[in-house]
């Protein structure tokens, strides 16, 4: 039985459970508007922490991932809900611009991952990628969600 998200939850067992799990790390916390909760993380624990909201909470509701060019990297938003929303977010310097990816755990994040990486030339690492989804086959624009 899945357990919903509430504000309450969300910040006492979700939030201890990832200290306890990534006790050096540093997580940014950002309440939102409507109900949203963001975590902003290093890139090498997206993965674990995942695996946690899997695994430990039940959380499997992966509702999108966008991502944006703030200028200076690539940011990566992943969109979680489960009556409640948690967003967990990557930044990407644009000398780095590769993450593992959730396939494996989420199947269905494939569509939103092969979208990032078309659109902002983000390489997801162990994404089977059979060509353009939104692009034409010829396309020579570069990235259309970069600003450069």
């Amino acid at each position: 039985m899945s357990r919903l998200l509430t504000k309450i939850y969300l910040f006492e067992e979700l939030f201890a459970a990832l200290q306890a799990a990534f006790p050096d790390e540093e997580l940014w916390v950002e309440a939102h508007p409507l109900d949203d909760t963001f975590i902003t993380l290093p890139s090498e624990r997206l993965r674990p922490v995942v695996q946690l909201l899997l695994e430990q909470f039940d959380i499997y509701h992966l509702s999108t991932i966008t991502g944006d060019d703030t200028g200076t990297e690539i940011r990566l938003l992943y969109h979680f809900w489960s009556g409640y929303g948690l967003t967990l977010c990557i930044r990407l310097p644009y000398a780095n611009l590769s993450i593992p990816t959730l396939t494996d755990l989420i199947p269905g994040a494939a569509f939103y991952e092969r979208e990032i990486q078309e659109m902002l030339g983000v390489t997801f690492a162990g994404l089977e990628t059979p060509g353009p989804m939104f692009l034409p086959d010829d396309w020579e624009g570069g990235y259309p969600l970069r600003r450069v």
